[in-house]
């Protein structure tokens, strides 16, 4: 099996990390996002990796080639002209076999049983939501999907597409986006998956829309927080005799952290090389090479090689930044 990975999105959300960092690289719970995604689909048989990125990004490739035996292909997007766009990219690579769609600022839980010999044609996974408005939604009829529909300005549906696809034969798939190209059919202004696949189901395509058991939408500080607490609630929390500090649980503490007269937890990851004194944190993601002094932070996120000291804020710092309170 192939899988493909859209990774060039401006991740505008994430901002100021995305300025130095991918996305899908920002790190949660002790490692990268992209290192959840790809561990979260460990137990299928997986050859070859196709990342979708706007530029070569050598964290990427170090990462791949230390933590994993998959072949990778590193596809770069020159024009942002939608997610179906950036998908047909991939097609040289992915021919007449079945292969396996996510995102690289989701993670999802489900159960990939489904996709071992499959009767049905492909299974777009979707999640029930309060409001769909902001994502993609389904319509079922006799359990199998009728209609998509991109980011509908009305709820009418509140089955949420969570950004995760198989296709049993990938050929129909990229027939089907380079039929919205040729006749340059868009949606908000891009090529969309969605309606790719609304082409495939026109033309008789079997498609399912099974629940996932958890999906974590990364592209929001908040959302990325909250992430972060599921999966420091999975995860070995960390040990440590550090001076006259408290640690509660759960907490992801790198080796080589200093940790001096603090209260950490619950929640709170701490990247290597950290120095962490006089503070109170918790709910939050400390970077790497961090430090922080006589502080109370909250819900905070601090990018790597950041210098915060004296305050009581709620901080979304990216890196090498400095702050600074009297």
């Amino acid at each position: 099996m192939k899988v493909i990975i859209p990774m060039a999105g401006k991740g505008t959300r994430l901002k100021p990390h995305t300025h130095t960092t991918p996305k899908s690289l920002v790190q949660v719970a002790g490692k990268p996002l992209l290192e959840h995604i790809l561990n979260s689909i460990s137990s299928l048989s997986i050859d070859t990796v196709i990342f979708i990125v706007d530029k070569d990004y050598p964290e990427l490739r170090k990462l791949i080639s230390e933590k994993y035996s998959f072949k990778p292909i590193f596809i770069l997007q020159k024009e942002r002209r939608g997610v179906g766009h950036a998908i047909f990219g991939a097609r040289k690579y992915v021919i007449s076999e079945e292969v396996l769609i996510l995102f690289g600022d989701t993670l999802v839980e489900a159960d990939f049983k489904l996709i071992k010999n499959p009767k049905e044609d492909g299974f777009v996974w979707t999640k029930q939501v309060e409001d769909p408005r902001e994502y993609g939604v389904t319509f079922l009829y006799n359990d199998y999907i009728s209609k998509l529909i991109e980011k509908p300005e009305q709820p009418v549906s509140d089955k949420a597409i969570v950004g995760m696809y198989y296709f049993k034969n990938s050929d129909s798939l990229f027939e089907s986006i380079e039929y919205l190209i040729k006749n340059d059919i868009k949606s908000h202004g891009e090529y969309q998956l969605t309606d790719a696949i609304q082409n495939l189901i026109n033309n008789g395509a079997k498609l399912k829309a099974p629940e996932v058991k958890n999906w974590f939408d990364c592209g929001t500080v908040k959302n990325l927080l909250l992430t972060n607490e599921y999966l420091l609630k999975k995860a070995v929390s960390s040990k440590g005799n550090f001076k006259n500090s408290v640690l509660i649980k759960p907490v992801y503490i790198e080796k080589g952290v200093e940790i001096i007269d603090s209260i950490i937890g619950p929640n709170v990851s701490i990247g290597k090389g950290a120095i962490i004194k006089n503070s109170i944190i918790k709910n939050s993601i400390i970077n790497r090479n961090t430090i922080t002094n006589n502080v109370n932070l909250k819900e905070c996120i601090i990018g790597n090689n950041a210098k915060i000291e004296g305050t009581s804020k709620r901080l979304n710092v990216g890196d090498s930044s400095e702050v600074f309170y009297s």
